[in-house]
Order: structure tokens, then sequence, then C-alpha cells
């Protein structure tokens, strides 16, 4: 999926929330909105030591972490701000400090979803990486076909 047809899928979701009990609730945010800079994106990847897919990065630059529908996306730290324990670089290397994941977003039951690394890559697909030790599962081919999955439910 390509970052245009995923700004459709978000628009269909703004439309469906405005027309629902959803608009309604004082302090829900469908959106979060908490983008990340080119900069601070950078600087994660330096603390990763990977380079984020590019899906992943337009997302952060255009829609950012946070609640984001249905998700619940770890942001990207703050330039100069203290790392907070939820964000990437925080749980990554907390959940996975052998370099060989980065978390993206928690699923609620100690799992994460998250990118392989390979040579200092992340791989475009999305995982679900089991807590206990089992091998993760393939979710989606790239990041916008998993927010769209998970987040949006079109």
């Amino acid at each position: 999926m390509e970052l245009e047809e995923f700004d459709q899928h978000v628009a269909s979701l703004r439309d469906r929330a405005a027309r629902s009990d959803v608009a309604a609730i004082e302090d829900f945010a469908l959106i979060e909105g908490l983008t990340a800079s080119a900069q601070e994106i950078a600087e994660a990847e330096r603390a990763l030591g990977a380079v984020l897919p590019a899906k992943y990065k337009a997302f952060l630059l255009r829609y950012g972490a946070g609640q984001f529908g249905f998700l619940d996306l770890l942001p990207v730290p703050a330039a100069g701000a203290t790392r907070h324990h939820e964000d990437v670089v925080a749980v990554s290397r907390a959940e996975f400090p052998d370099g060989t994941f980065v978390a993206v977003a928690p699923v609620g039951t100690g799992d994460y979803w998250c990118f392989g690394v390979v040579d200092g890559r992340c791989r475009d697909e999305v995982l679900f990486h089991f807590h206990d030790g089992d091998a993760p599962t393939w979710e989606a081919p790239d990041f916008l076909e998993f927010v769209a999955a998970k987040g949006i439910r079109p």
C-alpha cells in the first residue's frame, strides 16, 4: 500500500468517527499525532543501530505515533528529551537487547508488533513477536498495511 491510498483509509476512519459516538467522547484522540521530525527519526535509527522502513518513516512524519484508531503506536523520542520507558528506542532496547527486532506497537499482552532487523536494516514486514519466546509470526507486508488492518479496520 502506498501513502496516498493509506490517506484515503484515514479519511474514511475520520468520517466514520464523526458519524459515531466516538466523536462525542471528551479527551479522546482518534489520531494522537505524536509526529517525529526527520532529525528525530535519524537519531532513533542511530540509537537502534538500524535503518527504519521508508513507509514507517513517512507515516511518522505525516501522522505520528500514540493513539491511531485502534492501535497504540510507540513514539520516536523527541530531540533532546530523555528517553521515555515507552518509546520505540527504549522498548526495543529493553525487549530486544540483541538488536534483532524494533518494536513499534504493544499488543497489550506483553507481546509487540515489530520489524525484524537484518544487517542493520529493518525489514518492511511487520511481525507479531511473542514475549514467551515463540517464533514471531508474519502480520503484514508493510507498516501501512499493518496500520490499515489493525488501526483503521477499513
